[in-house]
């Protein structure tokens, strides 16, 4: 599934604050309302309790009568067939039901969303903490088993969403945007370069990048500049390699650079306007080049 999307929607990925459903939706919902993120359900092993769907199920409650855009997130098949792989699973075995739980995961929050918001198209967000370094030597999987787990939970899931992939470090992205995702969740730092060819067919067949452009580990300062600074000179970098800057600036989604499960409200309230008003300049900045050229 494709979803057509304005330029620089900003949301949120990975983890949360720790606040009920209700509040996050609030916090959300005043922050970055035009694609709020439902809380991750989280998958530990080769089975998961129906508790862990509990709040993002609330938080779809709190969507009743959406119809625009909104997002979700599980696990993604990797980092579960690692914790497989840790407790001494064959790896074929780990392999298998590595996609089955998420897959079957997947599929309980998209149900559950066709019911509580059936006119809102969902992004579904596969969470892989555990690909971060996937591209050194040393990582325990081979790229065509990342490959091939990847694309065989996101085939399925992509009749009924726009499914993403979120790393929030580096990896081996020439093979993620092999798999079939319309949307790469990748930090500005995380070396996107290194995949400029895979990455400029992605942008060219409709897919999406959600740029995590707005640091959570230093100061942010009273305004955007500096991330605003960051994010167009990447892209600038990424032209110079061959890629189209307006699909750059029009197929992007904004978003802090790691998740905000270590905040507080405050904090988290600071980080997610900074990254409201970054994601309004790429928007103004599509309209201005699409008025230069009389789109």
């Amino acid at each position: 599934m494709r979803i057509p999307l304005p330029a620089g929607l900003a949301t949120a990925l990975g983890a949360l604050p720790p606040l009920a459903p209700l509040d996050v939706s609030k916090l959300l919902a005043g922050t970055v309302p035009h694609l709020p993120a439902a809380p991750t359900v989280v998958i530990s092993g080769q089975s998961i309790d129906a508790g862990r769907f509990e709040p993002a199920i609330e938080f779809l409650e709190c969507l009743r009568g959406r119809v625009e855009p909104f997002v979700m997130s599980v696990t993604g098949p990797v980092t579960v067939e690692l914790e497989l792989l840790a407790q001494g699973f064959d790896p074929a075995a780990a392999a298998e039901a590595a996609i089955n739980v998420v897959t079957g995961a997947g599929f309980r929050l998209l149900d559950a969303a066709s019911q509580l918001v059936p006119g809102a198209p969902p992004l579904l967000f596969l969470e892989e903490p555990g690909l971060v370094n996937s591209m050194h030597p040393t990582f325990p999987l081979t790229s065509a088993n990342i490959e091939s787990v990847v694309g065989n939970t996101v085939r399925p899931l992509s009749d009924d969403a726009m499914v993403g992939i979120h790393v929030d470090g580096r990896a081996d992205w020439a093979v993620l945007l092999r798999t079939g995702i319309g949307v790469l969740g990748a930090p500005i730092t995380a070396g996107l370069e290194s995949a400029a060819a895979e990455l400029s067919r992605f942008l060219e067949s409709g897919g999406f990048v959600a740029w995590g452009a707005v640091a959570v580990d230093e100061p942010l300062g009273t305004s955007s500049d500096r991330q605003w600074s960051r994010l167009t000179t990447l892209w600038t970098d990424l032209a110079r390699l061959g890629l189209d800057p307006m699909l750059l600036r029009e197929q992007s989604i904004i978003t802090p650079a790691a998740g905000l499960g270590n905040f507080g409200l405050s904090q988290a309230e600071r980080i997610l306007r900074i990254t409201a008003d970054l994601g309004d300049r790429v928007l103004t900045q599509v309209h201005g080049a699409r008025l230069t050229v009389g789109a």
